[in-house]
């Protein structure tokens, strides 16, 4: 998978599938530092993906801007070009408001698949 570099961080487009329903999100932050996934609640509503506070599960997520409160969430699938996975928990945040986002690919992903960032050839593959 080819990913941009815009500002020196590495960006890709993520497409997510919620009961049947599929979104592209375009401006996807590559984060190996992050360890969850993490997409704009916002755009996640355009296709049903709402929170859930009734029985949601809330995380602390940390970082260098500080703390934010995301809510658990199970979506049926999950594709980055050529990876996918199924039944993948990501978390739901104000990603977009609060860092210019649609998402944040963390660790999880790059770990259920042993993938590798490669800066000289911009791709992510496979170890």
């Amino acid at each position: 998978m080819k990913f941009q570099l815009d500002d020196r961080l590495p960006l890709v487009s993520v497409e997510i599938e919620y009961v049947g329903q599929k979104k592209t999100f375009s401006n996807v932050l590559l984060d190996t530092g992050c360890s969850s996934t993490i997409l704009d609640t916002d755009l996640c509503e355009e296709i049903g993906l709402m929170l859930d506070l009734e029985n949601a599960i809330t995380r602390k997520m940390y970082g260098i801007g500080g703390t934010e409160i995301c809510i658990e969430q199970k979506v049926s699938g999950m594709n980055i070009d050529e990876f996918r996975l199924n039944n993948f928990t990501i978390e739901l945040g104000d990603v977009r408001e609060m860092h210019g986002f649609d998402g944040i690919i963390g660790s999880d992903f790059f770990l259920a698949h042993k993938l590798i960032i490669n800066f000289e050839n911009m791709e992510v593959r496979k170890n």
